[in-house]
């Protein structure tokens, strides 16, 4: 009797692990993901021929139109900002605001926590497409002090604003804004 129950346990053993079982598909609340729309954005900025490009450093101005660009490469600096990680879904307020139609026209993350470098990030819709994005960045440490703006609109170009104060050291003021020139 004894060898016939541990046959059948033996045998319910191997019909078990033999089974497949699905592991739930969990999705997490994601927020808005910047770098998953600037790859679409990208094919619609290969229509782009030249851009207008100005550069201010500590009050220096330098602008040119260039017909040779990578704003794959310009755009790495908006990427960097990105907030959609699933730590961080405690770690910011959204605010979904609404048209008169009903429509979403805005999102807006609000950093919950001071020890992050993305402090406000805010996407603007026009219909269901983006318009714009505006994102503050900010960092303090016992070095520096470290803000940035950064502004994109899909239709005229983008603007990088950042200012730095390291202690022994002035105040570091750059602005680059890039106009999209479509010939």
């Amino acid at each position: 009797m004894k060898i016939i129950t541990w046959l059948y346990l033996i045998l319910f053993t191997f019909f078990f692990a033999s089974c497949n079982v699905e592991k739930p598909n969990v999705q997490h609340q994601s927020f808005f993901d910047i770098n998953d729309f600037f790859l679409k954005e990208m094919a619609q900025l290969s229509r782009i021929k030249s851009i207008k490009k100005k550069v201010v450093i500590n009050g220096e101005i330098d602008e040119k139109v260039l017909q040779e660009f990578d704003l794959g490469k310009d755009l790495t600096i908006f990427r960097n900002s990105n907030i959609n990680k699933i730590a961080w879904l405690d770690k910011y307020d959204v605010d979904s605001i609404m048209n008169n139609e009903g429509q979403l026209s805005k999102l807006k993350y609000l950093a919950t926590d001071a020890k992050l470098k993305t402090r406000e990030f805010i996407v603007s819709f026009s219909g269901e497409k983006v318009s714009s994005i505006f994102i503050k960045n900010h960092s303090v440490n016992q070095v520096s002090d470290f803000q940035q703006n950064l502004q994109y609109d899909s239709i005229k170009g983008y603007s990088v604003e950042s200012n730095q104060k390291a202690t022994l050291s002035d105040e570091q003021k750059l602005k680059v804004e890039v106009k999209f020139l479509i010939n």
